[in-house]
C-alpha cells in the first residue's frame, strides 16, 4: 500500500508534463483523484491517439474551486493550436465555468489538458476540499 501512496507523489511535480502512451481510449484525472487535489500545482497532460484519429474528451466528474473567469484553479483544454476552453467550478455553481457533459474534439491526433491550482482552496475563510476531475478520452476515426 505504500507504493500506492508514493506513485502519485512521484508524478505530482509542479510544471511537469505527462505524456500518455498512444491508446484508443483511456482516462485522465487530477492528481490524487478522488481525494482532494494539491495546492500550488500545474501540469499538462498530452493525450495522443494514433495518426488518422481525433481525440474526443468528456468529463465524468468535475469539482474545482469556482472563481470568476476561472482565475484560481482551472483545467484548460487545447488542441490544434487552439484554446478549447478554461473550466472551473461544479455543475450548478453560480461562479465558474464547468464543462458539464460537453464533448471536446480535436481535429488532429493530440489534445492537451493543463491543470492549474493556486496556493489555497478557501471560500469565505473556510478551507474547502475540491476533488478535481475525471475525464474519459477515446480515439475517433476521421472517416
Amino acid at each position: 500500500w505504500l507504493l500506492y501512496l508514493l506513485v502519485p507523489a512521484l508524478f505530482c511535480r509542479a510544471g511537469g508534463s505527462i505524456p500518455i502512451p498512444q491508446k484508443l481510449f483511456g482516462e485522465v484525472t487530477s492528481p490524487l483523484f478522488p481525494k482532494p487535489y494539491p495546492n500550488s500545482f500545474e501540469t499538462t497532460t498530452v493525450i495522443t491517439v494514433p495518426t488518422g484519429y481525433r481525440v474526443k474528451l468528456v468529463f465524468q466528474h468535475f469539482d474545482l474551486e469556482p472563481s470568476e473567469g476561472c482565475f484560481y484553479d482551472y483545467v484548460k483544454i487545447s488542441a490544434d493550436k487552439k484554446n478549447l476552453g478554461r473550466f472551473c467550478g461544479q455543475l450548478g455553481s453560480p461562479l465558474g465555468n464547468p464543462p458539464g457533459k460537453k464533448e471536446f474534439m480535436s481535429q488532429g491526433n493530440k489534445m492537451l489538458l493543463t491543470f492549474h491550482t493556486d496556493f489555497s482552496n478557501e471560500e469565505n475563510g473556510t478551507i474547502m476540499f475540491y476533488k478535481g476531475f475525471l475525464a474519459y478520452y477515446q480515439a475517433v476515426g476521421l472517416w
